[in-house]
């Protein structure tokens, strides 16, 4: 028994030493991927020597799977949006070695839902003549038109959020004049906004 116990001591300092630590490695493929606001769907393709799990740091976004073992597929579905704003979402791999871990990051970006708007539904000018301003908000290029030529406004076109300045001259004619200000995007022509300007006459 007391020849056995060092050989089998042997044994097991040799299966020991000769375990060799495996550093974890891992990329993916894309880095990155853009979207408009009706989101969708695409694979990004796991290169890894270990298990890995996919995490990410927005809600609603979709990972089928979210773990995997060396080389993978990995699906990920991002949902429409409403959102005003552009929205960028970070998908992270995560190799899990026994020593260390080693990541790589898929990055997703999708774009603002169109949108244009005034928060007044109408603005008045005095009969005198005058003007009046109000602020448009708007998330991508857009063009405006007026219904009455009596009434001057701009700018007539823009990019972004911006101020409107309407102005008319003095109204003689006996009777109220108004106007409609349509606002609408260049590329989403169906995305409108208006406004009434109303003047009294003297």
């Amino acid at each position: 028994m007391r020849k056995i116990f060092p050989i089998i001591l042997a044994v097991v300092l040799m299966a020991t030493s000769c375990h060799k630590v495996v550093d974890p490695e891992i990329s993916v493929d894309p880095y990155a991927i853009t979207f408009d606001y009706n989101g969708g769907s695409f694979d990004v393709n796991v290169r890894c020597n270990v298990d890995w799990t996919v995490d990410c740091d927005t809600l609603g976004i979709i990972i089928s799977p979210t773990s995997g073992t060396k080389d993978g597929i990995v699906r990920i579905s991002v949902p429409a949006t409403t959102s005003k704003s552009t929205q960028v979402a970070r998908i992270t791999f995560t190799a899990k070695g026994e020593e260390s871990s080693k990541l790589a990051k898929t990055v997703v970006t999708i774009g603002s839902y169109p949108f244009i708007g005034v928060d007044l539904g109408q603005l008045s000018i005095a009969a005198e003549g005058g003007g009046t301003q109000f602020m448009l908000t708007a998330n991508r290029e857009w063009t405006a038109t007026c219904s009455n030529s009596a009434f001057k406004f701009s700018p007539e076109s823009g990019e972004v959020n911006d101020i409107i300045r309407v102005t008319a001259d003095i109204n003689e004619t006996g009777t109220p004049r108004e106007c409609l200000i349509t606002f609408r995007l260049k590329e989403y022509r169906n995305t409108t906004a208006q406004i009434k300007i109303v003047q009294t006459s003297l």
